[in-house]
C-alpha cells in the first residue's frame, strides 16, 4: 500500500488523478466532472458529512442501522478491542466459533474467521490481528477521507454459519434516496479476489444489464431474490440523506442484514463499460455545492 499518511489535499488529489488516469486511461475532468467515475472523484475529496465517518466504522455502523431500521439487521457484534492488550485479555473468553474484522479496512482485507478456537495459534492470530491497530494498515492510510479521524479498532462478530453457502451480494446504487441501480455479486464467498468475482447489473425491475465492472466476470443470469422489495425500500431509507451511497446487501434466504454502506465505490478507479453507462450513471449523480 502507497504511504498516504499526513498527505495534504492538493498531493492526494494529484495522486488520484494520476491513479484515475492510468485506470481508465483518459484524464479525470475534477474541475467539471460529468461521468460517474469522475464525480465520485469529485465527492471524495469535497463532500464532508458528518455522518459519513461514523457509518464507515464497522462498529458504530451497526448503531446506526438500528437508529434507521431497527434491531437485527446487521450481524451480531461479540466484543471490539482499543488495543492489542485488550484483545489479548479477552481472548478466553470469546465464543469458540467468531469472525474479526479491522473496523476500518474493506475489500475483503483485514478478516479472519475463527472456526475453532481451541485449534487455533494464538500467537499467529495476535501478530496478525496487531497490525490491524497500526493507522498504515487501514483505510486512513488511503484516499477515503471518511475513514481519517476515526480510531483504529477490532471487532469479533457472531460466526454466521449459512454464509458459508451464501451466493449472492445486493448492491444498490442510490442517488437522493433512490435506488436506481444494482449489481449482484455472485460467489462473492468463495475465496475469490475481490477484484475479479463474477457480477450482474439489473435495473430495478429485475432486468439484466449488458455493463461489465473492471476485470470482474460477467454473472450468470440469478434468480430475483425473495427480499428484493425490502430492499429496494430500506434501501431507500437509508438513502435518502446522502447525494450517493452505495447500499449493500446479504441474504441468507431467511434473513436480510445491511452488509455496509459505501460512498466511494472502487474509489472511481475502476471501469464501468461502456462508458455509456459511466455517462449515465453520472447524470443520476447531483453532486452539493463544493464543501471546503
Amino acid at each position: 500500500m502507497n504511504n498516504l499518511l499526513n498527505k495534504t489535499q492538493e498531493q492526494l488529489i494529484k495522486y488520484s488523478m494520476k491513479y484515475y488516469k492510468i485506470a481508465h486511461k483518459r484524464e479525470c475532468n475534477f474541475s467539471n466532472p460529468r461521468l460517474f467515475t469522475e464525480k465520485i472523484q469529485w465527492y471524495t475529496f469535497h463532500y464532508h458529512n458528518p455522518l459519513c465517518p461514523y457509518i464507515v466504522d464497522k462498529i458504530t455502523f451497526k448503531d446506526y442501522i438500528e437508529s434507521k431500521l431497527g434491531k437485527g439487521y446487521t450481524i451480531s457484534l461479540i466484543a471490539s478491542w482499543q488495543s492489542i492488550e485488550e484483545f489479548e485479555k479477552s481472548w478466553e473468553q470469546l465464543p469458540q466459533r467468531f469472525c474479526l474484522k479491522s473496523n476500518l479496512s474493506s475489500d475483503g482485507r483485514n478478516i479472519r474467521v475463527v472456526l475453532d478456537k481451541n485449534a487455533e495459534n494464538f500467537a499467529e492470530i495476535r501478530e496478525e490481528v496487531a497490525k490491524w491497530f497500526l493507522p498504515e494498515n487501514t483505510n486512513i492510510n488511503s484516499l477515503a477521507r471518511n475513514f481519517y479521524d476515526r480510531p483504529p479498532r477490532v471487532l469479533a462478530e457472531e460466526y454466521m454459519s449459512n454464509f458459508e453457502d451464501q451466493l449472492y451480494d445486493y448492491k444498490f446504487f442510490c442517488f437522493d434516496g433512490k435506488p436506481m441501480i444494482m449489481y449482484v455479486a455472485i460467489e462473492h464467498f468463495k475465496g475469490e479476489r475481490y477484484e475479479t468475482y463474477p457480477i450482474s447489473f439489473y435495473d430495478l425491475d429485475w432486468n439484466r444489464l449488458d455493463v461489465t465492472y473492471g476485470h470482474h466476470a460477467r454473472a450468470r443470469e440469478v434468480p430475483r431474490p425473495n427480499h428484493f422489495e425490502e430492499m429496494k425500500s430500506m434501501a431507500q431509507k437509508l438513502s435518502k440523506d446522502f447525494p450517493f451511497v452505495r447500499v449493500d446487501f446479504f441474504d441468507t434466504g431467511e434473513k436480510l442484514y445491511v452488509a455496509e454502506l459505501t460512498f466511494n465505490p472502487g474509489g472511481g478507479f475502476i471501469p464501468y463499460l461502456p462508458v455509456e453507462f459511466d455517462e449515465y450513471m453520472g447524470s443520476l449523480f447531483n453532486l452539493p455545492e463544493q464543501q471546503s
